[in-house]
């Protein structure tokens, strides 16, 4: 049978330098491989995201200019100024019949002051006079006939309005050649049409204004459905592949891969324009940045392995030398029975000489491990106060508690989400298990919250009564130590079918002692314990809070219990021990030391 350890070299340094590199080096470069991997796949996702986000930003910017558009109509159909003179503008003065519509016009623009361009009205009146909002390139002349044409075109088609995608522009001072005119009629329910309105987008100047937030490696396209380029941010072109693709998708957005560009493409269809808006991402620069990442990981990597091939040489051969002699005086302090000090040479490494220097305080430190053992005896209590401790507080559900609460508060059930706060309270208070005394106020929150949750199960069968002296509530007490007695008087204590219960709590100072006190009026211990699965005065909480105080005050701790045909007391007596609170006036400002009232 081939035995494989002779492929092993026999020297130390080969063995950590093969050992580094087939253990460490090699799988952590696959690692990496696959790590580069996913990392590229989800940064193409990301930016896939990222531009169909910006896409859809751009659908809804140009479709709420269309609607503007919309609204603006709405407003001129229910402006009766306005439809008074355009249904009759001979009643009325030129100048004056301009200055109004001129000024409804105004009005309108200023309501929509915060959209990224400005709308363009042109009116034409039952007469032939025209109306615009802006300073026309041309003379304004008589437009009856321009009026009589729209009206024929608007009344053949299926809609009273229509949009002209590549209608010319007469603003002076506006970019572009091109403006997105609505054309439509304007009717009145009791006079009927009343004039034609134009309401024109410059949508060079909306394309630039979008372009403004856009990647500057993003290429974005706006084209008809027969191919035609409207707008486009840069000079490169489309295939007609992927103008086809889109096209024949039929769907009005998505997103793919283009092979053939090495890009990624996500388009949105506009119906009412038939435009294709199109956003292009090369893909070059998404893996220009994962090959310098991937050529800086793996450069590092290299870097290291040199050096560490270089570094176990060097310790290695200083360490191996001196392991030979502490090898010959071990076995000389083996015939000797450990009568013998080991003696290590000045080459020796730190770590060698510390092993003969740990092997001469050996024989010394057996001494000193007995005077030890008291100690270790009374670390032994404190594991024990910590396994009693996290024996009545889970650890793992306070994470799930604070799942179900925010669950609870997205669904507006707020008393769940109260419940939820209230044992988080407890629960979280349990696991700082440093802490074994806190204060009695931050005792009484804990017990106020676990009341909440009981109220909430045992409905109107239980109340609770609080009798503190004030002086005593910076007394500190076991954490957790009113809970369990609360606990059992609601559980245990009251017949839940018979009326409601009270429960009182008293903390009073007599003299030394701190005295805690938890009464119920329920039916006592001797009837509770001759029901099944009742009170049997032997419980786990009452047991781990005896022997809590026992570990922690020794004898100057006790629990005494009194029950009667009638309700259960349960008292506790403990050292007075005040923890003086944080104060900022006075003194040097520092938080106050423990004092204790014994």
């Amino acid at each position: 049978m081939f035995n494989w350890r002779y492929l092993l070299p026999n020297k130390l340094k080969y063995r950590l330098i093969m050992a580094y590199i087939t253990l460490l080096m090699i799988p952590l470069c696959i690692a990496i491989f696959y790590l580069f991997q996913h990392f590229e796949s989800i940064r193409q996702k990301d930016m896939m995201d990222r531009m169909s986000e910006h896409m859809q930003q751009v659908h809804v910017s140009l479709t709420d200019m269309m609607a503007f558009a919309y609204k603006a109509n709405i407003m001129l159909s229910q402006d009766e100024s306005l439809i008074q003179i355009m249904h009759d503008p001979d009643n009325y003065d030129p100048l004056e019949r301009k200055k109004v519509i001129e000024s409804k016009m105004f009005g309108i623009n200023n309501s929509f002051f915060f959209h990224q361009t400005e709308l363009y009205f042109r009116f034409i009146d039952l007469k032939g006079n025209v109306y615009t909002s802006y300073a026309p390139a041309g003379r304004l002349t008589n437009e009856l006939k321009t009026l009589q044409d729209w009206q024929d075109k608007l009344h053949s088609g299926t809609h009273s309005y229509r949009w002209v995608a590549d209608d010319w522009n007469d603003v002076i001072g506006s970019k572009g050649s091109k403006v997105l005119s609505l054309y439509i009629v304007l009717d009145d329910p009791l006079r009927g049409n009343f004039g034609l309105a134009r309401i024109s987008i410059n949508i060079q100047e909306w394309f630039l204004s979008t372009l403004k937030d856009s990647p500057a490696n993003q290429d974005l396209t706006i084209f008809t459905g027969q191919g035609e380029t409207v707008l486009q941010s840069k000079k490169t072109t489309f295939s007609m592949d992927m103008l086809h693709r889109i096209t024949s998708l039929q769907a009005k957005e998505g997103h793919y891969e283009d092979k053939r560009s090495s890009s990624l493409v996500n388009y949105s269809y506009l119906e009412d324009l038939d435009w294709y808006v199109v956003s292009q991402m090369p893909l070059s620069e998404l893996q220009q940045e994962i090959r310098q990442l991937r050529f800086i990981a793996f450069l590092f990597l290299t870097i290291l392995v040199i050096v560490y091939v270089l570094v176990t040489i060097i310790l290695s051969a200083r360490m191996t030398k001196p392991l030979v002699v502490l090898e010959r005086s071990m076995e000389e302090a083996l015939d000797k029975k450990l009568n013998v000090k080991i003696s290590i040479g000045k080459g020796a490494t730190d770590e060698v000489r510390s092993l003969g220097d740990s092997f001469n305080h050996m024989i010394d430190d057996v001494i000193a491990l007995i005077n030890k053992l008291k100690l270790e005896e009374r670390q032994k209590q404190a594991v024990r106060f910590q396994m009693l401790l996290s024996q009545m507080n889970p650890h793992f559900l306070l994470n799930t508690l604070n799942t179900v609460k925010w669950i609870a508060r997205k669904e507006k059930q707020e008393a769940i989400a109260g419940i939820c706060t209230s044992l988080g309270l407890i629960l979280e208070a349990s696991l700082n298990s440093e802490i074994e005394l806190i204060p009695l106020k931050e005792e009484m929150k804990l017990l106020r919250s676990y009341e909440s949750i009981q109220s909430f199960r045992f409905r109107d069968h239980f109340i609770v009564r609080y009798e503190l002296d004030g002086p005593v509530q910076h007394a500190l007490v076991p954490k957790l130590s009113l809970q369990p007695l609360v606990e059992n008087a609601i559980v245990h204590g009251f017949d839940m079918t018979d009326g409601c219960g009270t429960i009182w709590v008293r903390v009073r100072a007599e003299g030394r002692e701190l005295i805690l006190e938890v009464e119920d009026n329920g039916i006592g211990m001797e009837a509770a314990a001759l029901k099944p699965g009742r009170r049997s005065g032997h419980g786990i909480g009452l047991s781990n809070l005896r022997e809590r105080l026992q570990l922690l005050f020794k004898r100057e701790g006790s629990m005494e219990i009194i029950s009667g045909a009638e309700g259960t007391l349960v008292r506790l007596r403990l050292p007075l021990l005040i923890a003086t609170p944080y104060s900022q006036e006075g003194g040097d400002g520092h938080v106050g030391d423990f004092t204790s009232g014994r």
